[in-house]
């Protein structure tokens, strides 16, 4: 891996890993009695062998299970390294990545942005999952109780969230961040809302997002009130007659005081243009 960003793993629990890339995708994994549950497997096959490689200097117990959040490509171009894992999503991340314009439409972003991962992700196998879902599923997974939501459309139009009800755990993907603002190309903002609220419904104490630190259930609330706020302010300004640059100026000075120290704030524009063109379509959720 080309990367300077730094990795940490964090034992959340016994047998419970945060597997943190600073700046880049994070990713989880569980141990269980005889095999290993790993929650995104990032974005192409080298930096799912790293993933493999620290996993190893934990457990040389095999892989069973990965579960794919969403289908986004820097979350489940590395399923291509487990042939003999069961690869679980939801059903819409399952028609996403077999998607051809929608595949083709990422590879050829990725390529374009040059980064050291680009020339990889232009030979990627994209391998979607395998077992899929429609509202929950259980695992009973070395004795622990794993959970896996789908709660709405929300980042996109299929995130998994995975929750440990004893351990009081949550994995989000993308829709929550620890103070980091979400990515909204595929986002479905007339739904997100609703979807947060229940997230927070669930029995959480910590939670580990797609990106950036751990968090507590505080932060995940202030995550759901973010996007509360987006909407709340981008349709009042589209009510009062503001065309979509206004409305962009006006939403992202209004969540500034509360929201301005987050990671990425200062890409947030380009976000809520993306925002502004759903809540305009009609039928987008």
């Amino acid at each position: 891996m080309t990367e300077s960003s730094t990795k940490e793993i964090v034992e959340l629990d016994t047998g419970i890993y945060a597997w943190l890339h600073h700046n880049l995708t994070n990713s989880g994994f569980i141990v269980g009695d005889e095999s290993v549950l790993i929650i995104d497997s990032l974005r192409v096959p080298s930096f799912a062998k790293e993933l493999l490689i620290d996993i190893k200097h934990v457990t040389t117990k095999p892989v069973k299970y990965v579960i794919d959040t969403h289908s986004h490509w820097d979350h489940s171009w590395g399923n291509e390294v487990f042939p003999d894992a069961t690869i679980i999503g939801h059903l819409n991340c399952y028609s996403e990545m077999t998607d051809m314009k929608w595949n083709e439409a990422w590879r050829d972003s990725v390529i374009s942005d040059a980064a050291p991962w680009s020339d990889e992700a232009s030979i990627v196998n994209i391998t979607p999952p395998n077992l899929t879902y429609a509202t929950s599923m259980s695992l009973y997974f070395g004795q622990r109780e794993i959970t896996l939501h789908y709660l709405g459309k929300a980042h996109t139009s299929g995130d998994t969230f995975i929750h440990l009800p004893k351990e009081r755990m949550l994995f989000t993907g993308d829709v929550a961040q620890n103070m980091g603002i979400p990515y909204f190309g595929d986002c479905h903002p007339e739904a997100w809302p609703a979807t947060d609220d229940r997230m927070i419904s669930l029995d959480v104490d910590r939670f580990t997002s797609g990106h950036g630190p751990v968090g507590t259930y505080k932060n995940l609330v202030d995550a759901r009130n973010f996007i509360h706020q987006l909407t709340d302010f981008m349709r009042q300004a589209k009510n009062e007659g503001q065309n979509e640059s206004q409305t962009v100026l006006a939403t992202r000075e209004a969540l500034r005081p509360e929201f301005g120290e987050w990671r990425g704030f200062e890409k947030l524009e380009q976000g809520l243009h993306w925002v502004y063109q759903r809540l305009t379509q009609t039928g987008n959720d």
